[in-house]
Protein backbone atom coordinates (compact mmCIF):
# COMPACT_ATOMS: atom_id res chain seq x y z
CA UNK A 1 0.00 0.00 0.00
CA UNK A 2 1.01 3.43 -0.65
CA UNK A 3 -0.02 5.05 2.84
CA UNK A 4 3.83 6.62 2.90
CA UNK A 5 2.85 8.85 -0.01
CA UNK A 6 -0.52 9.62 1.36
CA UNK A 7 1.20 10.54 4.59
CA UNK A 8 4.12 12.72 2.70
CA UNK A 9 1.36 14.44 0.31
CA UNK A 10 -0.78 15.42 3.52
CA UNK A 11 2.74 16.22 5.49
CA UNK A 12 3.39 18.82 2.58
CA UNK A 13 0.11 20.27 1.52
CA UNK A 14 -0.73 21.12 5.60
CA UNK A 15 2.47 23.37 5.09
CA UNK A 16 0.97 24.96 2.12
CA UNK A 17 -1.36 28.30 1.26
CA UNK A 18 -4.42 27.51 -0.42
CA UNK A 19 -4.17 28.96 -3.73
CA UNK A 20 -7.50 30.63 -3.77
CA UNK A 21 -11.01 29.91 -4.98
CA UNK A 22 -11.54 32.71 -7.78
CA UNK A 23 -14.58 33.49 -8.50
CA UNK A 24 -17.57 31.75 -6.73
CA UNK A 25 -19.51 30.07 -9.01
CA UNK A 26 -23.16 30.50 -10.00
CA UNK A 27 -25.39 28.37 -7.74
CA UNK A 28 -25.74 24.92 -9.07
CA UNK A 29 -28.42 22.11 -8.26
CA UNK A 30 -26.75 18.69 -7.39
CA UNK A 31 -29.56 15.91 -6.88
CA UNK A 32 -28.15 12.40 -5.66
CA UNK A 33 -29.34 9.80 -7.94
CA UNK A 34 -28.78 5.74 -6.19
CA UNK A 35 -27.93 3.32 -7.92
CA UNK A 36 -31.29 1.05 -8.45
CA UNK A 37 -29.51 -2.06 -10.05
CA UNK A 38 -26.27 -3.88 -9.95
CA UNK A 39 -23.75 -2.83 -12.63
CA UNK A 40 -24.48 -4.77 -15.86
CA UNK A 41 -28.51 -5.37 -15.42
CA UNK A 42 -30.32 -5.00 -17.92
CA UNK A 43 -32.71 -2.43 -16.95
CA UNK A 44 -29.56 -0.03 -16.69
CA UNK A 45 -30.41 2.22 -13.92
CA UNK A 46 -27.01 2.16 -12.50
CA UNK A 47 -24.23 4.89 -13.02
CA UNK A 48 -22.81 4.40 -16.63
CA UNK A 49 -19.45 3.08 -16.63
CA UNK A 50 -19.62 2.36 -13.03
CA UNK A 51 -16.62 1.56 -11.28
CA UNK A 52 -14.83 -2.20 -12.00
CA UNK A 53 -14.25 -2.91 -8.37
CA UNK A 54 -15.10 -3.18 -4.94
CA UNK A 55 -14.61 0.32 -3.64
CA UNK A 56 -16.42 -0.05 -0.85
CA UNK A 57 -13.51 -3.41 0.45
CA UNK A 58 -11.23 0.00 -0.12
CA UNK A 59 -13.17 2.26 2.03
CA UNK A 60 -13.96 4.16 -1.20
CA UNK A 61 -17.88 5.33 -2.05
CA UNK A 62 -18.90 5.48 -5.72
CA UNK A 63 -21.74 8.36 -6.20
CA UNK A 64 -23.63 9.82 -9.13
CA UNK A 65 -25.08 13.07 -9.25
CA UNK A 66 -27.23 15.14 -11.89
CA UNK A 67 -26.07 18.66 -11.84
CA UNK A 68 -28.00 21.48 -13.45
CA UNK A 69 -27.78 25.45 -13.73
CA UNK A 70 -27.03 28.05 -16.42
CA UNK A 71 -23.47 27.76 -18.40
CA UNK A 72 -22.20 31.12 -20.64
CA UNK A 73 -21.60 29.85 -24.48
CA UNK A 74 -17.98 30.60 -24.66
CA UNK A 75 -15.87 31.48 -27.87
CA UNK A 76 -13.16 29.69 -27.42
CA UNK A 77 -13.13 26.88 -30.21
CA UNK A 78 -11.49 23.38 -29.49
CA UNK A 79 -7.63 23.25 -29.76
CA UNK A 80 -7.38 26.97 -29.33
CA UNK A 81 -3.92 28.36 -29.77
CA UNK A 82 -2.41 30.49 -26.84
CA UNK A 83 -3.45 34.28 -26.54
CA UNK A 84 -6.87 33.24 -28.33
CA UNK A 85 -9.05 33.90 -25.11
CA UNK A 86 -12.53 32.18 -24.51
CA UNK A 87 -15.04 35.05 -24.18
CA UNK A 88 -18.91 35.44 -24.20
CA UNK A 89 -20.97 34.87 -27.26
CA UNK A 90 -24.33 34.81 -26.20
CA UNK A 91 -26.75 34.29 -23.65
CA UNK A 92 -26.18 32.10 -20.51
CA UNK A 93 -28.34 28.55 -21.15
CA UNK A 94 -29.87 25.63 -18.96
CA UNK A 95 -28.13 22.69 -19.01
CA UNK A 96 -28.25 19.25 -16.60
CA UNK A 97 -25.16 16.41 -16.71
CA UNK A 98 -24.19 13.86 -15.14
CA UNK A 99 -20.91 13.94 -12.42
CA UNK A 100 -19.44 10.61 -11.13
CA UNK A 101 -17.28 10.46 -7.70
CA UNK A 102 -15.52 8.12 -6.20
CA UNK A 103 -14.16 9.12 -2.76
CA UNK A 104 -12.55 7.83 0.79
CA UNK A 105 -15.43 7.19 2.40
CA UNK A 106 -13.77 8.20 5.54
CA UNK A 107 -12.54 11.92 5.63
CA UNK A 108 -9.17 11.05 7.60
CA UNK A 109 -8.42 8.35 4.90
CA UNK A 110 -8.54 11.39 1.97
CA UNK A 111 -5.21 13.01 1.10
CA UNK A 112 -6.61 16.46 0.38
CA UNK A 113 -6.74 16.45 -3.88
CA UNK A 114 -9.43 16.42 -6.17
CA UNK A 115 -9.09 14.67 -9.57
CA UNK A 116 -11.42 16.37 -11.56
CA UNK A 117 -11.69 14.40 -14.88
CA UNK A 118 -12.74 15.65 -18.30
CA UNK A 119 -14.76 12.24 -19.20
CA UNK A 120 -13.49 11.56 -22.89
CA UNK A 121 -16.41 11.13 -25.05
CA UNK A 122 -14.49 10.72 -28.39
CA UNK A 123 -15.78 7.49 -29.14
CA UNK A 124 -19.66 8.45 -28.95
CA UNK A 125 -19.73 7.70 -25.13
CA UNK A 126 -18.58 9.06 -22.04
CA UNK A 127 -14.71 7.29 -20.36
CA UNK A 128 -13.27 7.92 -17.58
CA UNK A 129 -9.89 6.93 -19.23
CA UNK A 130 -7.47 8.81 -16.61
CA UNK A 131 -9.50 6.72 -13.63
CA UNK A 132 -8.96 3.38 -15.61
CA UNK A 133 -5.66 3.97 -16.07
CA UNK A 134 -4.84 5.40 -12.56
CA UNK A 135 -7.38 3.57 -10.19
CA UNK A 136 -4.55 1.27 -7.56
CA UNK A 137 -2.82 4.50 -7.41
CA UNK A 138 -5.48 6.88 -6.62
CA UNK A 139 -7.41 4.66 -4.07
CA UNK A 140 -3.75 3.89 -2.01
CA UNK A 141 -3.17 7.41 -2.53
CA UNK A 142 -6.75 8.43 -0.87
CA UNK A 143 -7.03 10.77 -3.85
CA UNK A 144 -10.86 11.74 -4.39
CA UNK A 145 -11.69 11.47 -8.00
CA UNK A 146 -14.64 13.59 -10.08
CA UNK A 147 -15.30 12.52 -13.39
CA UNK A 148 -17.62 15.16 -15.14
CA UNK A 149 -19.81 14.57 -18.43
CA UNK A 150 -18.90 18.38 -19.72
CA UNK A 151 -20.13 17.21 -23.61
CA UNK A 152 -23.38 17.24 -24.95
CA UNK A 153 -22.44 15.61 -28.28
CA UNK A 154 -20.91 11.68 -27.90
CA UNK A 155 -21.66 13.18 -23.85
CA UNK A 156 -24.82 13.70 -22.44
CA UNK A 157 -26.57 12.72 -25.38
CA UNK A 158 -25.24 9.11 -25.42
CA UNK A 159 -26.11 8.72 -22.04
CA UNK A 160 -30.02 9.42 -23.18
CA UNK A 161 -29.97 6.84 -25.05
CA UNK A 162 -27.76 4.36 -22.80
CA UNK A 163 -30.70 4.76 -20.41
CA UNK A 164 -33.40 6.78 -20.75
CA UNK A 165 -34.88 6.19 -17.69
CA UNK A 166 -31.98 7.54 -15.62
CA UNK A 167 -30.59 10.31 -17.92
CA UNK A 168 -33.66 10.90 -20.33
CA UNK A 169 -33.78 14.58 -19.33
CA UNK A 170 -29.68 15.97 -19.39
CA UNK A 171 -29.25 18.18 -21.61
CA UNK A 172 -25.81 20.25 -23.14
CA UNK A 173 -26.23 22.39 -25.83
CA UNK A 174 -23.79 22.14 -28.70
CA UNK A 175 -22.89 22.22 -32.48
CA UNK A 176 -23.54 18.95 -33.56
CA UNK A 177 -19.60 17.59 -33.18
CA UNK A 178 -17.27 17.43 -30.83
CA UNK A 179 -15.31 20.60 -31.49
CA UNK A 180 -18.49 22.39 -31.48
CA UNK A 181 -19.26 22.55 -27.56
CA UNK A 182 -19.19 26.11 -26.26
CA UNK A 183 -20.50 25.11 -22.96
CA UNK A 184 -18.71 22.27 -21.91
CA UNK A 185 -15.53 24.97 -20.66
CA UNK A 186 -18.01 27.15 -18.63
CA UNK A 187 -19.92 23.67 -16.99
CA UNK A 188 -16.50 22.27 -16.74
CA UNK A 189 -15.42 25.58 -14.91
CA UNK A 190 -18.18 25.44 -12.38
CA UNK A 191 -17.70 22.31 -11.10
CA UNK A 192 -14.56 22.55 -10.68
CA UNK A 193 -15.43 25.65 -8.37
CA UNK A 194 -18.25 23.90 -6.29
CA UNK A 195 -15.80 21.30 -5.43
CA UNK A 196 -13.69 23.41 -3.70
CA UNK A 197 -16.03 24.97 -1.82
CA UNK A 198 -16.94 21.28 -0.40
CA UNK A 199 -19.90 20.25 -3.24
CA UNK A 200 -21.69 17.57 -3.33
CA UNK A 201 -19.79 15.46 -0.91
CA UNK A 202 -18.45 17.67 2.00
CA UNK A 203 -14.73 17.07 0.90
CA UNK A 204 -12.77 20.27 1.47
CA UNK A 205 -9.72 19.95 -1.07
CA UNK A 206 -6.85 21.49 -0.54
CA UNK A 207 -6.05 21.01 -4.08
CA UNK A 208 -7.85 20.69 -7.36
CA UNK A 209 -6.48 18.85 -10.06
CA UNK A 210 -7.70 18.40 -13.73
CA UNK A 211 -6.94 15.56 -15.63
CA UNK A 212 -7.84 14.54 -19.21
CA UNK A 213 -7.08 11.73 -21.91
CA UNK A 214 -6.66 12.27 -25.73
CA UNK A 215 -9.48 14.73 -26.51
CA UNK A 216 -10.63 15.53 -23.03
CA UNK A 217 -7.10 16.32 -22.96
CA UNK A 218 -6.94 18.31 -25.74
CA UNK A 219 -10.23 20.31 -24.39
CA UNK A 220 -8.39 21.17 -21.13
CA UNK A 221 -5.54 22.91 -23.71
CA UNK A 222 -8.63 24.84 -24.70
CA UNK A 223 -9.17 25.88 -20.97
CA UNK A 224 -5.90 26.51 -20.55
CA UNK A 225 -5.41 28.73 -23.42
CA UNK A 226 -8.64 30.16 -23.62
CA UNK A 227 -7.65 32.23 -19.74
CA UNK A 228 -9.96 30.16 -17.83
CA UNK A 229 -7.17 28.87 -15.67
CA UNK A 230 -6.61 32.56 -14.40
CA UNK A 231 -9.96 31.95 -12.52
CA UNK A 232 -7.40 29.75 -10.17
CA UNK A 233 -10.54 27.39 -9.14
CA UNK A 234 -8.39 24.80 -10.73
CA UNK A 235 -4.48 24.10 -9.24
CA UNK A 236 -2.90 22.18 -11.70
CA UNK A 237 -3.83 20.80 -14.96
CA UNK A 238 -2.81 16.83 -16.09
CA UNK A 239 -2.99 16.47 -20.05
CA UNK A 240 -2.40 13.04 -20.81
CA UNK A 241 -1.83 12.06 -24.32
CA UNK A 242 -2.97 15.24 -25.97
CA UNK A 243 -2.39 15.35 -29.35
CA UNK A 244 -1.47 18.67 -31.03
CA UNK A 245 -2.55 21.54 -28.34
CA UNK A 246 0.06 23.95 -27.67
CA UNK A 247 0.29 25.11 -24.57
CA UNK A 248 -0.03 28.84 -23.45
CA UNK A 249 3.24 28.93 -21.19
CA UNK A 250 1.58 31.73 -19.47
CA UNK A 251 -0.67 29.69 -17.46
CA UNK A 252 -1.36 30.96 -13.99
CA UNK A 253 -1.74 26.73 -12.73
CA UNK A 254 1.08 24.14 -13.08
CA UNK A 255 0.81 22.39 -16.57
CA UNK A 256 2.18 18.41 -16.88
CA UNK A 257 1.66 16.94 -19.83
CA UNK A 258 2.40 13.74 -20.46
CA UNK A 259 3.20 12.39 -24.15
CA UNK A 260 2.96 8.84 -26.03
CA UNK A 261 5.20 7.75 -28.22
CA UNK A 262 2.46 7.29 -30.69
CA UNK A 263 1.67 10.67 -30.33
CA UNK A 264 4.84 12.43 -30.28
CA UNK A 265 5.49 11.50 -34.11
CA UNK A 266 3.63 14.20 -37.07
CA UNK A 267 4.86 17.19 -38.30
CA UNK A 268 3.21 19.26 -35.31
CA UNK A 269 4.95 17.74 -32.13
CA UNK A 270 8.09 19.79 -32.36
CA UNK A 271 5.50 22.76 -32.12
CA UNK A 272 4.99 22.79 -28.50
CA UNK A 273 7.11 24.80 -26.22
CA UNK A 274 9.99 23.98 -24.31
CA UNK A 275 9.81 23.43 -20.12
CA UNK A 276 9.30 26.05 -18.07
CA UNK A 277 7.75 27.63 -14.50
CA UNK A 278 4.41 25.77 -15.10
CA UNK A 279 5.14 23.86 -17.96
CA UNK A 280 6.82 20.10 -18.40
CA UNK A 281 6.40 17.69 -21.05
CA UNK A 282 7.23 14.47 -20.48
CA UNK A 283 7.52 11.88 -23.71
CA UNK A 284 7.35 8.07 -22.80
CA UNK A 285 9.23 5.97 -25.55
CA UNK A 286 7.70 2.72 -25.82
CA UNK A 287 4.40 4.07 -25.65
CA UNK A 288 0.66 4.10 -27.57
CA UNK A 289 -2.14 6.07 -27.96
CA UNK A 290 -3.89 3.45 -25.86
CA UNK A 291 -1.95 0.99 -24.16
CA UNK A 292 -2.50 -2.50 -23.11
CA UNK A 293 -2.80 -1.39 -19.46
CA UNK A 294 -5.91 1.09 -20.58
CA UNK A 295 -7.40 -1.11 -22.46
CA UNK A 296 -7.41 -4.55 -20.04
CA UNK A 297 -9.04 -1.81 -17.65
CA UNK A 298 -11.71 -0.44 -19.71
CA UNK A 299 -12.46 -3.68 -21.81
CA UNK A 300 -14.21 -5.26 -19.48
CA UNK A 301 -16.05 -2.31 -18.41
CA UNK A 302 -17.45 -1.42 -22.22
CA UNK A 303 -18.33 -4.81 -22.61
CA UNK A 304 -20.75 -4.61 -19.54
CA UNK A 305 -22.20 -1.43 -20.48
CA UNK A 306 -21.88 -1.52 -24.18
CA UNK A 307 -21.39 -4.68 -25.12
CA UNK A 308 -18.65 -3.96 -27.52
CA UNK A 309 -14.67 -4.91 -27.67
CA UNK A 310 -11.70 -2.51 -29.17
CA UNK A 311 -9.87 -5.88 -29.15
CA UNK A 312 -12.29 -8.02 -31.10
CA UNK A 313 -13.47 -5.16 -33.39
CA UNK A 314 -9.75 -3.34 -34.46
CA UNK A 315 -7.06 -6.02 -33.73
CA UNK A 316 -8.12 -8.21 -36.94
CA UNK A 317 -7.58 -5.08 -39.02
CA UNK A 318 -4.56 -3.77 -37.80
CA UNK A 319 -1.29 -4.57 -39.66
CA UNK A 320 0.12 -5.80 -36.79
CA UNK A 321 -2.86 -7.87 -34.38
CA UNK A 322 -1.16 -7.82 -31.30
CA UNK A 323 -2.49 -4.21 -30.33
CA UNK A 324 -1.25 -2.31 -27.64
CA UNK A 325 1.96 -1.46 -25.96
CA UNK A 326 3.29 -3.36 -22.94
CA UNK A 327 5.05 -0.07 -21.68
CA UNK A 328 4.20 0.92 -18.18
CA UNK A 329 2.99 4.46 -18.93
CA UNK A 330 0.39 4.21 -15.88
CA UNK A 331 3.69 4.75 -13.27
CA UNK A 332 5.02 7.61 -14.94
CA UNK A 333 1.84 8.88 -14.89
CA UNK A 334 0.90 8.71 -11.26
CA UNK A 335 4.18 9.71 -9.85
CA UNK A 336 3.71 12.78 -12.53
CA UNK A 337 0.40 13.63 -10.54
CA UNK A 338 1.85 13.41 -7.29
CA UNK A 339 4.47 15.48 -8.51
CA UNK A 340 2.30 17.76 -9.77
CA UNK A 341 0.23 18.14 -6.80
CA UNK A 342 3.37 18.95 -4.37
CA UNK A 343 3.88 21.54 -8.03
CA UNK A 344 0.85 23.30 -7.65
CA UNK A 345 1.23 23.81 -3.97
CA UNK A 346 4.36 25.59 -3.95
CA UNK A 347 6.83 22.75 -3.88
CA UNK A 348 9.71 21.91 -6.56
CA UNK A 349 8.46 21.07 -10.36
CA UNK A 350 8.71 17.68 -11.63
CA UNK A 351 11.50 16.94 -13.33
CA UNK A 352 12.82 18.17 -16.71
CA UNK A 353 12.81 14.83 -19.24
CA UNK A 354 14.28 14.66 -22.56
CA UNK A 355 12.46 14.87 -25.35
CA UNK A 356 12.25 11.46 -27.74
CA UNK A 357 14.50 11.68 -30.67
CA UNK A 358 12.96 13.31 -33.90
CA UNK A 359 14.13 12.84 -37.47
CA UNK A 360 14.64 16.69 -39.42
CA UNK A 361 11.73 15.64 -42.30
CA UNK A 362 8.70 16.66 -42.37
CA UNK A 363 6.81 14.18 -41.16
CA UNK A 364 8.65 14.44 -38.00
CA UNK A 365 9.67 10.54 -37.47
CA UNK A 366 11.32 9.39 -34.53
CA UNK A 367 14.48 7.96 -34.66
CA UNK A 368 15.11 4.58 -33.58
CA UNK A 369 17.61 2.25 -32.69
CA UNK A 370 18.90 -1.53 -34.23
CA UNK A 371 16.07 -3.28 -32.26
CA UNK A 372 13.14 -0.65 -33.51
CA UNK A 373 12.89 1.37 -30.52
CA UNK A 374 12.34 5.21 -30.43
CA UNK A 375 15.01 7.10 -28.59
CA UNK A 376 15.05 9.57 -26.05
CA UNK A 377 12.03 10.32 -23.82
CA UNK A 378 11.38 8.88 -20.71
CA UNK A 379 12.97 5.24 -20.83
CA UNK A 380 11.55 2.68 -18.98
CA UNK A 381 12.81 -0.60 -18.51
CA UNK A 382 10.56 -1.53 -20.83
CA UNK A 383 12.66 0.09 -23.48
CA UNK A 384 16.19 0.19 -21.87
CA UNK A 385 16.16 -3.56 -20.74
CA UNK A 386 13.68 -4.51 -23.26
CA UNK A 387 11.80 -8.17 -24.35
CA UNK A 388 10.03 -7.27 -27.09
CA UNK A 389 9.66 -4.61 -29.43
CA UNK A 390 7.13 -1.64 -28.12
CA UNK A 391 5.82 0.76 -31.15
CA UNK A 392 3.34 3.52 -30.40
CA UNK A 393 1.90 3.66 -34.43
CA UNK A 394 -0.12 0.50 -36.28
CA UNK A 395 -1.18 0.02 -39.33
CA UNK A 396 -4.36 -0.61 -40.89
CA UNK A 397 -7.25 1.10 -40.04
CA UNK A 398 -7.27 4.61 -38.83
CA UNK A 399 -8.17 3.43 -35.37
CA UNK A 400 -5.22 1.08 -35.55
CA UNK A 401 -2.65 4.07 -35.70
CA UNK A 402 -3.73 4.69 -31.74
CA UNK A 403 -3.25 1.32 -30.80
CA UNK A 404 0.44 0.79 -31.48
CA UNK A 405 1.94 -2.62 -31.27
CA UNK A 406 4.26 -5.30 -28.78
CA UNK A 407 5.83 -7.94 -30.19
CA UNK A 408 7.86 -10.34 -27.87
CA UNK A 409 11.68 -11.51 -28.72
CA UNK A 410 12.43 -14.71 -29.98
CA UNK A 411 14.71 -16.55 -27.40
CA UNK A 412 17.88 -16.25 -29.75
CA UNK A 413 17.71 -12.07 -29.96
CA UNK A 414 16.94 -12.47 -25.75
CA UNK A 415 20.09 -14.71 -25.62
CA UNK A 416 21.94 -12.44 -27.09
CA UNK A 417 20.87 -9.44 -25.51
CA UNK A 418 21.01 -10.55 -21.99
CA UNK A 419 23.54 -14.14 -21.87
CA UNK A 420 21.39 -14.88 -18.90
CA UNK A 421 18.90 -14.55 -16.90
CA UNK A 422 20.39 -12.55 -14.15
CA UNK A 423 21.93 -10.09 -16.84
CA UNK A 424 18.46 -9.30 -17.60
CA UNK A 425 17.57 -8.91 -14.17
CA UNK A 426 20.57 -6.56 -13.32
CA UNK A 427 19.51 -4.51 -16.35
CA UNK A 428 16.37 -4.04 -15.02
CA UNK A 429 17.50 -3.00 -11.80
CA UNK A 430 19.38 -0.56 -13.49
CA UNK A 431 16.88 1.00 -15.03
CA UNK A 432 14.61 0.77 -12.78
CA UNK A 433 17.09 3.08 -10.24
CA UNK A 434 17.33 5.63 -13.01
CA UNK A 435 13.95 6.45 -12.91
CA UNK A 436 13.12 6.45 -9.78
CA UNK A 437 16.30 8.72 -9.19
CA UNK A 438 14.92 11.17 -11.76
CA UNK A 439 11.22 11.10 -10.58
CA UNK A 440 9.88 9.59 -13.18
CA UNK A 441 8.38 6.13 -11.13
CA UNK A 442 7.67 5.38 -7.70
CA UNK A 443 9.76 3.21 -5.67
CA UNK A 444 7.06 1.07 -5.29
CA UNK A 445 6.05 0.86 -9.00
CA UNK A 446 9.83 -0.02 -9.46
CA UNK A 447 9.62 -2.83 -7.04
CA UNK A 448 6.51 -4.06 -8.80
CA UNK A 449 9.04 -3.97 -11.77
CA UNK A 450 11.57 -5.47 -10.33
CA UNK A 451 9.42 -8.46 -8.80
CA UNK A 452 7.95 -9.55 -12.58
CA UNK A 453 11.96 -9.33 -14.14
CA UNK A 454 13.46 -11.65 -10.94
CA UNK A 455 10.63 -14.33 -12.57
CA UNK A 456 12.24 -14.26 -15.86
CA UNK A 457 14.31 -17.33 -17.01
CA UNK A 458 16.14 -18.60 -20.57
Amino acid sequence: MRSLLRAALLAFMALASSTGGGARAQDLTWTLVEAQEPPGSPGRLYPFFAANRDLAFEGYVEQEFLVSGQATPLSSAYGAVPGERALPSGLAKRFKTRVLVRRPERPEHFNGVIVIEWLNASNGFDADNVWLALQDHLVEAGYAWVGVSAQGFGGVEALRVWSPARYGDLRIENGGAMAQEPLSLDIFRQIAAELRRGEPSGLQPRAVIAAGQSQAANWLATYINGGLAHARTIDGFLLVSATSAKIDPATPAPVLRIVAEGDAAGPDAENQPNDSVRFRQWEIAGTSHVDRHLRAAREPVQLRDLGTSVQAAIAPKCEIAAIGTATSAYMVEGAGLDRLVIWSQGGPPPPSAPRLARQMDREGHLERNALGLALGGVRLPDVSAPVGLNVGKNGGVAACGAQGYYQPFSLARLRALYPTAEAYRRAVEHSIRENVAAGFISSQDGELIQRAADEASW
